[in-house]
């Protein structure tokens, strides 16, 4: 027992075999910016609906299929109430972003937090 167990630290320092730290890929730029492409527009043009843009439109389907979901489950539900999945299900498509933009630029050697 020499103290070769190399574990993942919360400063970033791996041996490049454990995955990205979870505080890590849910601050990452890639993270925050797709969370914001997919909720901005769509909420933009939620409240206003002249502010509906094309680029609301991924957004848009997230929020259908979600809805359809939730139509065929409990269908007496007003559509604000879809707001709770639609955000979440966002998060979690946001996260997956996250990791691979971080994963990729561990494969590319470099590390995002030590160019800042």
């Amino acid at each position: 027992m020499t103290g070769s167990s190399r574990r993942a630290g919360s400063d970033g320092d791996r041996d490049g075999r454990l995955p990205v730290s979870l505080r890590r890929i849910a601050t990452s730029p890639a993270t925050l910016a797709t969370f914001a492409l997919l909720v901005v527009p769509f909420g933009l043009g939620w409240l206003e609906t002249r502010l509906f843009s094309p680029l609301a439109l991924p957004g848009y389907l997230i929020f259908t299929i979600g809805t359809a979901i939730g139509n065929a489950i409990s269908p007496r539900l007003d559509f604000w109430v879809y707001w709770v999945p639609f955000l979440g299900g966002t998060a979690g498509i946001a996260v997956v972003a996250g990791f691979g933009y971080e994963w990729w630029c561990d494969r590319r050697g470099g590390d995002s937090s030590e160019r800042l």
